[in-house]
């Protein structure tokens, strides 16, 4: 089934497939297009079985990548903290007064929330000498999915215009042959300086405001003074998170670019934890320790590591 289209609204388009069946969302010849393709978050020489998690371009690929929420305005108003980088001015004795530029955290209200773990479709390039397009991963269609595969088709929409929506029950479905996961560029091992690792921190943190940036930069900062041996950044739908990791402790911590997220520290063997979609990482029954970014990150990150 084709869909010539900016976004679908509702599940009417998935009557003609069976429920029960898998799903694949697929975009054909994607290769004609530079630009987009690279919007979507490959890169023009990834090779066919490149898999990726979509970069986050509009709100379906940011549902896709990242925790999002919906609000419950039945429910009270609720307190909630919110962490900003600012510059205050205080008493400095004698009359005088100086700048302070430091995180603060605000106590404020908003009605409550309710936070869903990200879709985590992830993307194959099939780009053979027949093929030239990119597949979703398969999709079971039940009623608990609808919402995701509505959410997956709408993020190709809104980016091609045009999809295509095939079952495992046709003859014609295939899956790709072969399979890569790239959602993380891995330094080679060693030690890095900060100073190093800073520039590359500013680097990926150019779109992101002040307070995302400064309190990526402190995160890292202190992490990176336990001299990591191993260092790789987020790519596409992974992008604005960095991995330090410690090979001989088996030990791996991820940091991320936003606020009312979290650093997450996991005891796994890299190659598995790469390959992770982004709702399974974020998943709390996966890791050791979660610490929420707030001001007072740096003492229950010391806590933590036993320092």
């Amino acid at each position: 089934m084709i869909i010539r289209k900016n976004r679908i609204r509702s599940e009417s388009y998935l009557n003609e497939f069976k429920k029960g069946s898998n799903l694949t969302i697929k975009v054909n010849n994607v290769l004609n297009s530079q630009t987009k393709i690279e919007k979507f978050g490959f890169k023009l020489d990834d090779v066919d079985g490149t898999t990726i998690l979509p970069s986050v371009f509009n709100s379906y690929s940011r549902k896709n990548a990242e925790q999002f929420y919906t609000i419950d305005k039945t429910l009270p108003k609720e307190k909630y903290t919110q962490t900003i980088y600012w510059t205050r001015t205080e008493w400095a004795g004698r009359g005088e007064t100086r700048e302070v530029t430091e995180f603060t955290d605000i106590v404020r209200e908003r009605y409550h929330r309710d936070y869903h773990l990200p879709y985590s479709v992830e993307f194959t390039l099939l780009r053979t000498e027949s093929e030239n397009s990119i597949v979703s991963q398969q999709i079971k269609y039940v009623d608990d999915n609808i919402k995701k595969i509505i959410n997956t088709i709408n993020l190709v929409l809104s980016l091609f215009g045009e999809c295509e929506i095939i079952s495992d029950e046709e003859p014609s479905y295939s899956t790709p042959s072969k399979v890569v996961h790239v959602n993380w560029d891995i330094l080679p091992k060693g030690k890095y300086p900060w100073t190093k690792v800073k520039k590359s921190i500013e680097s990926i943190s150019k779109k992101y405001n002040n307070t995302q940036k400064e309190m990526m930069l402190r995160n890292c900062e202190e992490i990176n003074k336990l001299s990591p041996d191993f260092v790789a950044y987020g790519r596409a739908g992974f992008r604005g998170y960095a991995v330090f990791g410690f090979t001989y402790k088996n030990l791996y911590i991820l940091e991320s670019m936003f606020p009312n997220n979290a650093t997450y520290i996991f005891e796994k063997d890299w190659e598995e934890l790469s390959k992770l979609s982004k709702g399974e990482i974020l998943n709390q029954s996966l890791h050791k320790a979660r610490i929420i970014h707030t001001a007072k990150w740096n003492e229950k990150f010391k806590q933590v590591m036993g320092k």
